[in-house]
């Protein structure tokens, strides 16, 4: 295992090295949870399973932003450079919820990523958030920069989300109507026909944070409109939250309801989401 700092090397990152093999390797990020945990403990099912995998940090690390603001391009950029250095031939990129967008965003503009994976995805790019509990709200920044500048993001309409208060309502984080809620303009939607390679899109019926389902279905549509060159697939889950992670930490199963009433169907959709991804990586992605 190998860790990158980002003052030495312009990203954070934790290197799997799978089965020794320098043929593939996938960068995985996690979503608007930020941190390095969640990242890391879906590059270890990588890992474990003899694929090298990198764990990405995007933004709630000591050596990144705190928020969800701006985050750098430049940081996946960075991790390629870095891997193609370590002699990696192919790299491709596995992202969920803001991570899928960060997956998705940087696929189109790297041409060195000749895979991406979105779990739970967005078509579009959305303005970022930042500040804590009561205080959380939109940043009237986009989420993702590249080269100094933001790229362009659909703004919340919604500029209070009490989380604790939705929770309390809820009894579960059900944000889609407020994630639902923006203007969706040309210029903010994800050109996923750019992807220079195959593009897997997973998704839930269940999904309550956005409308991952309807995402995912408008990009694979796109793909097949455009003749996209590569191999596309949507795979639709009927009972897994938006939590579309293979190692399920115990506090989601309290964030979502349908984790908590029907755990033997979320873990075999879990159980079918883990053959999919290494039937992709290892058979579609050549």
């Amino acid at each position: 295992m190998i860790h990158t700092l980002m003052k030495e090397d312009g990203f954070e990152g934790i290197l799997f090295p799978g089965n020794g093999s320098k043929d593939k390797v996938i960068i995985v990020m996690s979503g608007s949870n930020g941190g390095m945990n969640m990242a890391k403990h879906e590059a270890e099912f990588y890992h474990k399973n003899g694929i090298p995998a990198m764990s990405l940090a995007l933004f709630k690390t000591k050596q990144t932003s705190p928020d969800l603001v701006s985050v750098p391009i430049e940081y996946v950029e960075n991790a390629i450079r870095y891997l193609k250095e370590q002699g990696y031939q192919k790299i491709g990129i596995d992202g969920a919820s803001k991570g899928s967008e960060m997956a998705l965003v940087a696929g189109s503009l790297l041409p060195d990523i000749s895979c991406v994976i979105a779990r739970v995805p967005s078509y579009y790019v959305s303005e970022g958030l930042s500040g804590k509990g009561k205080n959380k709200g939109p940043s009237s920044t986009s989420c993702w920069s590249y080269q100094g500048k933001d790229l362009p993001y659909a703004a919340y309409k919604t500029r209070i989300i009490n989380m604790l208060e939705i929770l309390k309502k809820e009894k579960e984080i059900r944000i889609r109507d407020i994630n639902s809620d923006k203007d969706v303009t040309p210029d903010t939607i994800i050109p996923v026909e750019n992807i220079k390679g195959p593009v897997l899109f997973l998704s839930s019926k269940k999904d309550e944070v956005w409308p991952s389902y309807e995402s995912a279905c408008l990009m694979d549509e796109k793909l097949e409109t455009v003749s996209f060159p590569y191999k596309h697939k949507h795979i639709v889950f009927e009972n897994m939250s938006h939590a579309a992670v293979v190692h399920l930490p115990w506090i989601y199963k309290m964030a979502f309801k349908s984790e908590r009433r029907h755990p033997k169907e979320c873990a075999k959709d879990r159980k079918r989401m883990k053959m999919e991804l290494l039937a992709w990586v290892k058979d579609v992605w050549q």
